[in-house]
């Protein structure tokens, strides 16, 4: 089951990345110094402060796709704005050359607010949520089919997610391996009918497993985070 979160985890982060402005790092470049890290820091802090405001006139959960990506996209021209020395070194560096830094900072600051925002965290899994389902392969009537086993999952390990917090990784996959065969074995009749009698075999139960993860990332985005090596995806 590592490997279905782990599969979901790494499709969604690859995802947004377009969304986010996706630019490969350049070795030995301003992206890796000291400065422009701090700059992605206070970025991030001020993007995080406005979802929270953002969220108060409307809940990001109710956000289209299209919705969330125009609103990453407009707190992060805003971000800049404000912060004067990221204005001037976007300015500094040329046209070309700040464009392409510009996606990479907007790349950076998406996966940082990812890991330290709440509200990031449910502004991404809008944004990439539908790419995730289409690379998954979840046909409409899976999604009926699923979307209440993502539901109780979320139920259950919610209001757990401190607990998780203080747990070795391998104690939190055997948590969430758990609760996962909880919620499917009172369905088991219903997945074994769509699915076929194949469903429970090792390989078929990890695709099964990364469809229900991908549903639970909207509704429960704090649990899925905390499986994510964010160190990794963005090398």
């Amino acid at each position: 089951m590592k490997n279905a979160i782990r599969r979901v985890i790494i499709l969604f982060i690859f995802a947004i990345a377009p969304l986010c402005g996706y630019a490969q790092t350049t070795p030995g470049g301003a992206a890796d110094s000291a400065t422009e890290r701090r700059l992605i820091q206070q970025a991030s802090a001020d993007i995080c402060q406005q979802l929270k405001l953002e969220n108060q006139k409307n809940p990001l959960a109710r956000l289209s796709q299209t919705e969330a990506e125009q609103l990453f996209g407009r707190l992060f021209l805003q971000a800049a704005t404000r912060n004067a020395e990221l204005a001037a070194l976007l300015t500094s560096i040329g046209e070309r050359r700040a464009r392409a830094e510009g996606e990479q900072l907007g790349r950076r600051v998406g996966l940082l607010l990812m890991q330290e925002c709440p509200m990031g965290q449910q502004l991404f899994m809008r944004l990439g949520g539908e790419q995730l389902n289409q690379q998954l392969g979840l046909r409409p009537e899976e999604t009926k089919l699923l979307q209440p086993l993502a539901a109780a999952m979320c139920r259950d390990l919610s209001p757990r997610v401190t607990e998780m917090q203080q747990l070795a990784p391998a104690q939190r996959m055997a948590l969430v391996t758990q609760a996962l065969g909880s919620t499917m074995k009172p369905r088991a009749k219903q997945l074994n009918k769509f699915y076929g009698t194949s469903v429970f075999l090792d390989g078929e139960i990890e695709k099964l497993g990364s469809k229900i993860f991908a549903l639970m990332a909207p509704q429960c985005p704090e649990v899925l985070i905390l499986f994510a090596d964010f160190d990794k995806v963005d090398q």
